[in-house]
């Protein structure tokens, strides 16, 4: 109920049928544009499944899936979905039928993990320390490595990898979670108008014009709205013009990480050496659930150890034209075939060597 922190439970068929019950009035729910008609990505029909149907269809039968909103953190007004599958179970197969689920408070699910941790030191050898104990430090993470209960309240909802560089590696070189990459086409990159990096100019030569017939369009516009339909209401009125660093949003491709955890660890622990000390961790898995509990030895101080981001790459695409051997181009590497056109595609880094692909 809402004194517990329970505020919606919801459930949905794969034809498409969905059910709501509040345990608030809509006024006094924490997020509420979760189920409701402007909600797009919770379109529930039977050529439409939200997010929330398709993670916990895709988790072990019997287990809760625990997810957060997008940009959780800093204010104290965000919510944890909680929701599992229901099979039909017979001889040959076992379809999902449903999925249900409830809503509740953050702050309330984050209070249930410090009770439960607290409980569980205060029993005889069941946990021999507290996460109270200053010198370590408890993470509540998922199964794709994003926070969900932190001491340091302003993680919430941060990719592990940004606050634990270090043992994020650690996780990533034994196995425990796998890196797996993604590509947007249809992304948005800021550049610099004003940049005096011409690169981009001889990638597109027709750039330069593009941009001269743009910026004389732009200023003809402002001009005849500030002196003629401007005036006409505000006679009376000036404005000085302002321009500071201008950059362009314009369409391109990027490349961007994700983490997905290794289901058949349980439990892990290992050392990182920081230059002159150990740090210690272990990660066990919270049964029945996506969930992992992280403890991270604090006193060891590794934060020399760049931190692991989700940022997107913006990809470049090469075109060479001259003919035989291997040529460089904007510093990364690329086959030249005989035909003399390639085009080759690499992740600038600035780096010499980086992977490329080519083809004619």
């Amino acid at each position: 109920n809402s004194d517990k922190g329970v505020e919606i439970a919801y459930l949905g068929t794969r034809t498409g049928l969905s059910r709501i019950n509040l345990f608030v009035v809509p006024d006094q729910l924490t997020n509420q544009d979760f189920l409701t008609a402007e909600d797009k990505e919770g379109v529930f029909n039977a050529d439409h499944f939200p997010l929330w149907y398709k993670r916990a269809a895709e988790q072990v039968p019997g287990t809760f899936v625990y997810s957060l909103p997008f940009n959780t953190g800093k204010d104290n007004n965000s919510v944890v979905l909680a929701s599992t599958a229901i099979q039909l179970l017979d001889e040959r197969k076992s379809p999902i039928a449903a999925a249900v689920g409830i809503q509740m408070k953050l702050e309330f699910f984050q209070r249930k993990f410090w009770t439960a941790s607290r409980q569980c030191a205060a029993l005889d050898g069941r946990c021999s320390i507290s996460c109270d104990n200053e010198n370590i430090n408890c993470y509540l993470i998922d199964n794709n490595g994003f926070i969900l209960v932190a001491e340091d309240y302003s993680l919430t909802g941060m990719f592990f990898g940004e606050a634990e560089g270090a043992v994020m590696n650690k996780l990533l070189l034994m196995g425990s979670f796998k890196r797996v990459t993604l590509y947007d086409y249809q992304a948005i990159c800021r550049i610099f108008a004003e940049s005096s990096d011409g690169s981009r100019a001889l990638l597109d030569p027709y750039f330069a014009i593009f941009a001269a017939v743009k910026w004389l369009l732009t200023e003809l516009v402002i001009f005849m709205l500030e002196f003629n339909l401007y005036s006409w209401w505000y006679s009376d009125l000036t404005a000085k013009a302002q321009r500071g660093d201008r950059t362009m949003l314009v369409p391109c491709d990027t490349e961007y990480p994700a983490f997905v955890s290794e289901r058949t660890i349980k439990e892990t622990t290992g050392n990182i050496d920081c230059e002159g000390c150990i740090k210690s961790f272990v990660i066990q898995q919270i049964p029945s659930s996506n969930l992992f509990m992280v403890v991270v030895d604090n006193k060891c101080d590794c934060s020399e150890a760049a931190p692991i981001t989700m940022d997107p790459i913006e990809i470049m695409y090469i075109l060479i034209t001259e003919t035989g051997g291997k040529g460089w181009t904007g510093g990364v590497k690329g086959e030249i075939g005989d035909s003399g056109v390639w085009i080759c595609v690499g992740v600038w880094t600035g780096v010499q060597g980086e992977r490329m692909w080519c083809k004619a």
